[in-house]
């Protein structure tokens, strides 16, 4: 009888790991939502509404990172870890996109240096799903939670940390300004808002002329100026120079300020 009570043990064994690993998928989504909704908080805190002096926002970064370590220590100690984590933003859809196998090899590193769970060096994130999911220890899925919420909340702080500029960046393209930077399509924007250029496009037969009416009041680069009227008159959806609906919006807003 004994090699058939091995054989159920092996098999009750590889039913537990199989059922353990399952929820792999559930711990990734779970990290996908968090991250997400980090990416969200992070988007509403720092996003300018209106022009922004590029020079201020390299200085303010700058101290950020200066700061940053002051308040969460746990920078240093992850530092290491977290370095190699590397990410892409759809800003459209607001959300961040990563593969899958790079946040959990972060995790187990992560896991590695825990103490409050008592993890596997070698395979570090099975003993979590287990915590986390799968132990009848109530007591133990609440340290597993509350270790992730730390790990989500430092990767937080150290894209904060090291990606600040850069982030800040993708959430203003429309409002950051260099200092020698006349910011053309909020000019552009503001001359659309008076209705200007509408009526250039209805009153002047040569299209070629509108844009160089246009630039002889905004300045800058002339085939510039011209691609970002043609996103308003034209047909410049391919173009990176777009007139967007955050200029708009600015636009109109200053304009009714000035009205007021």
């Amino acid at each position: 009888m004994e090699p058939e009570n091995n054989k159920i043990d092996e098999l009750t064994e590889e039913l537990f790991i199989t059922r353990v690993l399952g929820y792999e998928s559930e711990l990734i989504e779970y990290f996908e939502i968090s991250m997400n909704i980090a990416f969200k908080g992070f988007k509403r805190f720092f996003e300018k509404k209106e022009p922004a002096n590029e020079d201020y926002i390299i200085d303010f970064a700058k101290k950020m990172q200066n700061m940053m370590p002051k308040h969460f220590p746990v920078i240093d100690k992850v530092k290491e870890i977290f370095q190699d984590f590397h990410y892409a933003i759809d800003e459209s859809n607001e959300k961040i996109y990563y593969e899958s196998s790079c946040i959990l090899r972060i995790f187990s590193k992560y896991l590695s240096s825990e103490e409050r769970l008592g993890f596997d060096k070698v395979d570090p994130v099975f003993d979590f799903l287990y915590y986390f999911y799968d132990s009848e220890e109530e007591k133990d899925r609440k340290i597993a939670n509350k270790i992730i919420i730390d790990f989500i909340l430092s990767l937080y702080h150290y894209i904060i940390y090291r990606d600040y500029l850069q982030l800040v960046r993708i959430v203003n393209s429309d409002f950051l300004v260099s200092p020698n930077d006349n910011h053309i399509p909020i000019r552009i924007a503001l001359l659309d808002s008076l209705n200007l250029i509408s009526d250039l496009n209805n009153n002047v037969p040569n299209k070629e002329n509108i844009y160089r009416i246009i630039h002889a009041i905004v300045g800058g680069n002339e085939d510039n100026v011209k691609k970002y009227c043609l996103s308003l008159i034209g047909n410049n959806s391919l173009s990176q120079k777009q007139i967007t609906r955050k200029h708009k919006e600015f636009a109109q807003k200053y304009i009714n300020e000035k009205k007021l």
